[in-house]
Order: C-alpha cells, then structure tokens, then sequence
C-alpha cells in the first residue's frame, strides 16, 4: 500500500475570525480523505501555542472551550511539526494566519503548505496596500483613504474634510487588515461617519473609507498556481447593507446564487478579471475574490466593468462556503477540492524544475476545466 501523507491542520488563532477558522478547520480534518491522509488536528491558542487535540475537542463549539479543556501533553513546538507531518494544511483566517507569518515560519521549517506565498499573504491582508497595487496594474478598485486614530484623536474635522475632499457619501467604512465583514459599515451622514469611526478605533489603529460601488456584488473562487482558473461567480444576497459573517460561512444563515445570474459573457468577463488580479498579486493553491459587477449604466466609465473588493487568500473552508457550491459547479465534492488545494500546495513548494512543477499543475487543474461537468443553475443556502 502507498504510504499515506501526514498532514497538521492549523486552525484557532487569536483573530477576530477564530470562530470561522475552528470551523474551517474542523471541516478539513473530516474532508481530507482517510484512505490517503493521516490528518493531525493542531489547535493554536490565542498565544498561538500549537497544541495537538483530540476528537473530544475538536467537536467544542467554541475556541474559548477549547483552549479551556486542553491539556499540558498536547502541546507541541513549532519545531516539532517537521517530524510530525509532510504538509501543513492552514485553516487559519486572518491575522499571523493569514498575513504572512505563519507562512514564513512553515518556510523556515521547510514545510510545504496550502495557499498564497509569504508576499501574496501579507499584500492581500492590507486592503489599503492591496487596493493601492491593483490600480497601477490597471484593475478597477473602490476610491479609497487611509485614516489614522492619531489623526483622528487629534483632529476629527480635519478627518472629515480629508475624506469629503475625496470621497462622497454613502462611504463604506473597514478596517484596512481585517476580514469576515468585522467592523465594516455603510454611513451615509458624518454622524454615522463619527460612530463608525469611533467603533473601529477601539480597536484598530486605522480605517479605511472607501467610495460606495453599485452593482451585482459577486464573490468567486480561483485555483492554481502559475496558470490559474476561475470558478464559477456567485451572486452575493445580502440582507442588509453588508452581507454578514453568518451570511457567509453558517448554514441556513445566507443566500448565493450559483452562477450567478448574467448572460455567459458576462461571467466569462468576471472570470477574466478575477484571474487578473490573481496573477497580479501573485497568489497560489486558491482564493476567493469579492468584486462588484457594473453594467454600462451603472459603471461611471460608461462601459461595463468589475471593480475588486477583496482577496480572500485563505478563504473560508466551512461546510456551506460558497466556494464549495462553485467547485459543485464543475462536479467536485468538497472532499475533491480539499484534496485538490493540497496538491496545488505541493506543487507551488515543487523544488525540481519550473517545466516540472508547471505539468504538475496542469494535471491538478484538469478537474476543474469548464468542460469537466454540465453546470446547473441554482440558489444554496448560505454562502
């Protein structure tokens, strides 16, 4: 029999998306196959102390219950992972997760691992500094302005006539490096301006107030390493004026529709520039990308075009994700996909030859060509 590889999955953190992360996580030891997998569920504690739990814990409904239950014989170093798995699955959302960090300790460590590179990983986590890049490579991104709680603390007028100078109401306001729909808002008026701000500011150092776009906002998913594909778009319903962490990640909790309803080239069109901005930034294994869909009505240019939101480097893996129903799209089970970002995470880590490691994907990437499966059109709960 072939030898099963060993693979920890991270998951936890000290985030503001731990939650989402347990259950991304926990999704991704039961999804990865047993017949080739031997799978180490790693808890980190919100001092990002790697623990190693078993089944008892993993089933806790909170990280806070977790942690609470662990027990001293779990904990492992960081230096112990290379003895004890051949890949590291990151289940982590945000944070040392998602920004870099713990992507260059797997490096240091010489581990292979799913997702994005050092760079791409702390590029995507600046929304800001993402937005700032998309533009100079010619990809339409929401007007944006960085403010500081220094600035703000020491002169809210001048915050208000910096941002009315360049912007125009209704604005959304985020923070710069956090994901999940934490903190964000739509004001319409200073009042609802200073409040939001004011909420932000008690935790973060900084906001971003970005221009308000208009249209079909879609989210969509995409695979591979050098030569990357886009999967089917999503339309994102939103209940409110944000679509909410519930709505995306928790079952029952939202709505998408999948594909999204537009004429094919139009989808071909959101497909196209999504792939864009992945090369752009430099991304490997899977993201999903937020964007906005403006007809030539809607679009102040007087064409059509897609304005990027967000790349979700590390995007969520729970059970009703919407990544899953795009992958359903193409006839893979979520057990596929998972086994799938885990070769793509081998062969972005590939050290032989750049022709070698190029085929390799090639192969990964013919499950997801558009001619593997007869897509249907449909509505899933939640995305």
């Amino acid at each position: 029999m072939e030898k099963k590889i060993r693979v920890a999955v991270l998951f936890g953190g000290n985030s503001n998306e731990k939650e989402i992360s347990l259950e991304s996580g926990r999704n991704v030891v039961y999804k990865l196959s047993p017949s080739k997998y031997d799978v180490l569920p790693v808890f980190l504690t919100s001092k990002l102390e790697p623990y190693i739990i078993n089944n008892r814990l993993l089933v806790h409904n909170s990280t806070k219950e977790i942690e609470h239950d662990l027990e001293p014989s779990m904990r492992i170093g960081w230096s112990k992972l290379p003895e004890l798995a051949d890949f590291v699955f990151i289940g982590l959302h945000g944070g040392a997760g998602e920004n870099g960090s713990v992507q260059g300790a797997l490096e240091m460590l010489g581990l292979p691992y799913n997702g994005s590179s050092i760079f791409s990983s702390a590029l995507c986590m600046d929304k800001y500094k993402t937005n700032q890049f998309l533009h100079a490579k010619g990809i339409a991104v929401p007007k944006g302005i960085l403010v500081s709680k220094e600035d703000w603390t020491i002169n809210q007028s001048a915050v208000f006539k910096k941002i009315s100078s360049q912007l125009s109401f209704p604005l959304i306001i985020k923070p710069h490096d956090d994901g999940c729909s934490v903190l964000v808002q739509k004001v319409r008026n200073n009042d609802e301006l200073a409040s939001a701000l004011i909420a932000l500011f008690a935790r973060k150092n900084f906001a971003l107030a970005e221009e308000c776009i208009f249209g079909m906002e879609l989210t969509v998913g995409v695979v591979g390493n050098k030569n990357p594909h886009a999967l089917p778009p999503s339309k994102a319903v939103a209940q409110k004026d944000i679509l909410s962490m519930e709505e995306k990640f928790l079952p029952g909790a939202g709505e998408n529709q999948t594909p999204a309803p537009l004429p094919p080239e139009t989808l071909a069109l959101v497909q196209d520039v999504v792939v864009q901005t992945y090369k752009a930034a430099q991304c490997s294994g899977y993201a999903r990308i937020d964007c906005f869909y403006q007809n030539d009505v809607q679009s102040p240019t007087g064409k059509e075009r897609v304005v990027i939101l967000e790349i979700n480097s590390l995007p969520a893996l729970t059970p009703a994700t919407v990544i899953f129903h795009q992958a359903a799209e193409l006839g893979m089970r979520p057990m596929d996909f998972i086994d799938m970002i885990v070769s793509l995470g081998f062969a972005a880590h590939d050290t032989t030859t750049a022709t070698a490691a190029s085929l390799h994907e090639q192969a990964i990437l013919e499950k997801v060509r558009p001619h593997a499966h007869t897509p249907h059109t449909g509505t899933q709960q939640n995305g």
